[in-house]
């Protein structure tokens, strides 16, 4: 029994299930909160979306073409991966992450109304596909260990994540749609010149006196025409339609989160999880409690 151990032994323990309580309540409460949360927030419309944080539904598609996903080659319209390496410890076997990554472009969300971007850093992603393989060395192509059969596993692991085009997505996070203007225009600008700037045959065509020296005088010409290519380009920017997009909050209160799986699959997950996660921890509070109780009372 408890109470007839070791009192350092004892309270060590109680420390480490005090500990282990408090998790599984904190985690038990961060899921019902986002179980709230889908259930609070309105779903919407792309074509009449507001601006703010928002509920959108529909249909992953390309942005600028689909790209290979690194590990299988498999086109997607984005991707996250992981590799990672055994580090043998006597019985222990522990992964070390040597290498990760995730797409760096957004990708489309089209619900029947219209588009918009998705820029998923920062969310909380859960996506149906997603394929993890053991291989005996660092080429991922090598899927499967040599004795992989006789519970020997690989190596390496690899972990990969995409979002097909076609897939249905389900998400919640801030929409927004950005508007051009003067502060891009004069970013450009910054970004010309320092381009320039580097590029010696360009820098020569404003030195009109020859002498291989950039005076005010020349840079002020290069200034000018920085200006007028940036203008020209912010004019021909604002013709075309501009896609909104959906972006991290940045705010623990408003979770982003993108799904493939549907939404109600994504909520009966969420319940349990609630419901699981704060039953453990009080399971373990009372028999902190019990266990406090016959300790103080014992002799």
């Amino acid at each position: 029994m408890l109470s007839a151990a070791d009192p350092i032994e004892f309270w060590m323990l109680m420390a480490a299930l005090l500990a282990a309580a408090l998790y599984l309540l904190r985690q038990g409460l961060r899921a019902f909160w986002r179980l709230r949360t889908i259930a609070d927030t309105p779903a919407a419309r792309i074509r009449s979306a507001s601006q703010g944080y928002l509920e959108l539904s529909g249909i992953a598609g390309n942005h600028h073409g689909s790209i290979p996903a690194p590990l299988t080659d498999t086109p997607c319209v984005w991707y996250r991966y992981r590799i990672q390496k055994r580090q043998d410890g006597g019985r222990n076997r522990d992964w070390t992450t040597v290498e990760e990554g995730t797409a760096e472009r957004p990708f489309r969300l089209d619900d029947g109304t219209g588009q918009c971007l998705v820029e998923p850093a920062g969310a909380q992603l859960k996506l149906h596909r997603r394929v993890r393989w053991e291989g005996p060395n660092r080429d991922p192509r090598q899927r499967q260990a040599r004795f992989a059969w006789l519970g020997i596993g690989g190596r390496y692991r690899f972990t990969e994540e995409r979002i097909h085009k076609g897939d249905p997505v389900y998400l919640l996070g801030r929409f927004e749609t950005p508007r051009r203007g003067v502060t891009e225009r004069e970013r450009l600008q910054r970004a010309l010149l320092r381009v320039w700037k580097r590029d010696p045959e360009r820098m020569r065509r404003f030195d009109r006196n020859g002498d291989g020296q950039i005076s005010l005088e020349a840079w002020e010409r290069a200034r000018q025409e920085a200006a007028r290519v940036s203008a020209d380009t912010e004019d021909r920017l604002q013709r075309k339609p501009i896609l909104s997009r959906v972006v991290d909050t940045g705010e623990p209160d408003a979770p982003f989160l993108i799904s493939t799986y549907p939404v109600e699959d994504l909520v009966r997950t969420l319940r349990w999880q609630a419901l699981g996660l704060t039953a453990g921890s009080l399971t373990i509070a009372t028999f902190l409690g019990l266990s406090l109780i016959g300790q103080l009372g014992a002799p």
